[in-house]
């Protein structure tokens, strides 16, 4: 086991033993009470003795509640506030001599590189006895070294581009380091995450669109190798909320087909690099996802789908709709079954990605064909659904198959039915009807396997 890791559980055990400590001075105060309403029943002339009791807990706790909210604000707050201050003080300095004509745009980038120095050498040197306040001075370091960096290269010229992206690589993955090092999450929560909004603090209106998602993606690997060490989940959910909001909202509003090749790019690398940084913890430690994880995973998917359809449909048809949601559903398939078959422990992962790509098929249905060709089409799927679910004892599939079914039998009542002849109400409510007592039979029959297949 690593020093750090040690280091992280024993934390763990001072804040348990913390807890049980307090937990055990209330219970103590409590037996106290009750001693002296006893002692009081006993002898009525202790009676004043409860009272004195219950002023002095009162003021115990009031002492406590107090030292709390001093330990937060002293140990926590004022520390986030005073590096963000200082970063807002040094950027209003910076564009003062700028507006001035002070100081050179060498100079600029000279003056921003001294205070990022400045920062990570105090780091340093108050690191042995000051941890958590060398941490945030870290941070901010980091965040001055990736605005330099980036101001540097893509306004002044300064730097060449293999040169800035060697730069930020190595100041990637120096936070994450450091960020495991420390085991503070604060840390590549300010020295990472903050830095996306970097191209926009330094007026990001360049156009140059393939280094802004580079730039991006830079900083995504350096939390996907921390995901793989730690379980931070508010990093996790920050970086993809960043990410994606940043090209949804590039793609929604300023794409045009010149970006077509960049846009694609991006997306499916974003995807990829999401998929293993919500899910790399839990399949290094061979945990299963819990309800976040999962969520985050739909809401990938999601964000995979509606900019592949958008991308895909720019100027067209709705026939293009629907071929990029057959596709997106057959490789969500394609990623259930591999998961299936590499991550055999990480049940929910696959299951929601079956699931997906169920959903997606069935969307597809209605964007490809019309009237009662949707109803016989998603019948056939349900029959297959359950039948595969009956004979692989796949609880999902049967359960995917009671849905369909109530879904096309609504759509039947409410819609098909409508201009439907005589003859042809009577065949589809025959027909349907008899499928669902043929399903209600193998039930029946086969209760035995299907209720103890414990998926």
């Amino acid at each position: 086991m690593e020093i750090n890791e040690q280091i992280a559980e024993l934390q763990a055990r001072i804040d348990q033993l913390k807890l049980q400590q307090d937990q055990g001075r209330k219970e103590l105060i409590a037996i106290q009470q009750q001693l002296s309403q006893l002692r009081a029943i006993e002898n009525p002339l202790q009676t004043n003795a409860l009272p004195a009791m219950q002023e002095n807990s009162s003021a115990q706790n009031a002492i406590a509640s107090s030292f709390g909210l001093e330990k937060l604000v002293g140990l926590r707050l004022i520390q986030f506030a005073g590096i963000i201050v200082l970063i807002i003080g040094i950027a209003i300095g910076v564009k003062y001599a700028i507006d001035k004509n002070l100081i050179t745009a060498a100079g600029r980038i000279g003056l921003a590189y001294a205070a990022a120095g400045l920062l990570f050498f105090f780091s340093v040197l108050l690191r042995k006895r000051y941890e958590a306040f060398s941490a945030i001075l870290f941070s901010g370091a980091m965040a001055a070294f990736y605005f330099t960096t980036y101001g540097a290269f893509e306004y002044y010229g300064f730097l060449s581009r293999p040169v800035a992206f060697i730069l930020m690589m190595l100041l990637t993955f120096l936070a994450v380091f450091i960020s495991l090092k420390y085991n503070r999450q604060e840390i590549a929560i300010l020295a990472l995450v903050g830095s996306y909004g970097i191209p926009f603090l330094v007026g990001g209106n360049s156009g140059n669109v393939f280094m802004l998602f580079t730039y991006i993606f830079l900083i995504n690997c350096g939390i996907l190798l921390i995901s793989f060490r730690r379980n931070w989940h508010l990093l996790k959910i920050l970086a993809f909320a960043f990410s994606w909001v940043i090209l949804l909202s590039w793609l929604f509003i300023r794409y045009d087909v010149t970006y077509q090749l960049t846009a694609w790019l991006f997306i499916c690398l974003f995807f990829i690099q999401f998929l293993f940084t919500v899910t790399a913890f839990r399949i290094f430690r061979k945990q299963e996802p819990d309800a976040g994880d999962l969520v985050l995973l739909i809401l990938l998917s999601i964000f995979l789908y509606s900019s592949s359809a958008y991308l895909y449909s720019y100027k067209g048809s709705e026939d293009d709709i629907s071929f990029i949601t057959l596709v997106m559903s057959v490789l969500h398939l394609l990623f259930a079954f591999t998961g299936k078959i590499v991550f055999t422990n990480q049940k929910l992962i696959w299951h929601t990605y079956l699931v997906l790509s169920l959903a997606l098929f069935i969307v597809y249905v209605p964007l490809k064909f019309e009237g009662t060709s949707i109803t016989i089409v998603w019948v056939f799927t349900a029959v297959v659904l359950f039948l595969v679910g009956l004979w692989q004892r796949f609880r999902i599939f049967r359960v995917a198959s009671m849905l369909l079914f109530s879904i096309t039998l609504l759509k039947l009542v409410a819609f098909d039915s409508a201009g439907f002849s005589t003859i042809e109400k009577i065949i589809s409510y025959v027909s349907i009807g008899a499928i669902l007592l043929i399903i209600a039979f193998l039930y029946q029959k086969y209760r035995h396997l299907i209720f103890r297949d414990g998926e």
